[in-house]
Formats: C-alpha cells, structure tokens, sequence
C-alpha cells in the first residue's frame, strides 16, 4: 500500500516537471489567412532530442521540400521518421536549427496557427465515426462548396 502511494507521488512530480506547450497564437508572429501559399518546407541545421541533455535523434539535418512535389519518408525502424514530421507539427521542438514553411520560421508562430494550417496523410489512414464530411472537415471550419472543391481537386 505503501509503495501504491510512493509511485502515485513520483507520477505527479513527473507531471508537474513536464514543460507545458508553446502559446497557441501569438499575436506579433501571426502568418497571413493565405499561408502557406506554395508549400516549400526548408529544414536548417535542424537537430532534435527528447529530452535536455539526451542523444540528438536527428542531427543537423538540411534539405528543401520544393513547392508542389510529393515527400515520401522512408527508412529503417527506428530511423526518427515521425520524429521529422512530428516536428513539422511541433510536438517535438528542435534543440537547434530552424524549419521553415514558405519562408516563415514555425517555431516562432503560435501552435494554432500552425497546426490548423497543415495536414498529414499517414500509411494507414484512419476513418472516425460519423460522415464522409465530418472526416474530412472535423473542426468543422470549412463550408460545403470549400469542401467539394477540395474533393473535386483530388
């Protein structure tokens, strides 16, 4: 019982020691409605660890994601290929480096901004319950001809 009540205290240091998340906008660093417009991703020196003082998961990495092409990551497990798209979303931050997005560094702007702006198409994708539509706008933002026109396009 004792060591019950030891674990549970231990848990909520560990709680109370996770840094909380960047601001969800911030207002000096707001990109325009239109953004991203083209869609080229560059990545610069980027390096990234889960932890302060953990072994780098991706180390200085530098490449360009030009507008309109189609990226597949691939690689080996455990080779940090969700790590990369995980920071594109920011639930990783880097250690060092910048990602840019048509030319505006991301880690600068708020998550919101960000996260409402971008999409990911997985391997397996995933349906929830309910319609077509709710699939395909959750948060319910768009209208309906915004969301034929974007099926019309695929």
């Amino acid at each position: 019982m004792l060591s019950d009540h030891i674990i549970s205290a231990e848990r909520i240091k560990q709680f109370i020691h996770i840094p909380s998340e960047p601001p969800a906008i911030v207002e000096d660093n707001k990109p325009s409605s239109s953004w991203p417009s083209k869609g080229r991703i560059d990545l610069r020196a980027l390096e990234i660890r889960y932890r302060p003082n953990a072994q780098l998961v991706l180390k200085g990495i530098n490449c360009t994601f030009l507008e309109g092409s189609r990226v597949g990551v691939v690689g080996r497990t455990e080779s940090s290929k969700t790590t990369l798209i995980s920071a594109l979303f920011r639930l990783v931050e880097p250690s060092r480096g910048d990602i840019l997005i048509d030319g505006i560094n991301i880690c600068l702007m708020g998550l919101k901004d960000l996260r409402t702006k971008l999409s990911i198409t997985r391997q397996e994708p995933t349906l929830f319950k309910g319609s077509i539509r709710t699939n395909l706008d959750p948060l319910g933002f768009y209208e309906d001809d915004k969301i034929w026109k974007a099926i019309e396009k695929c």
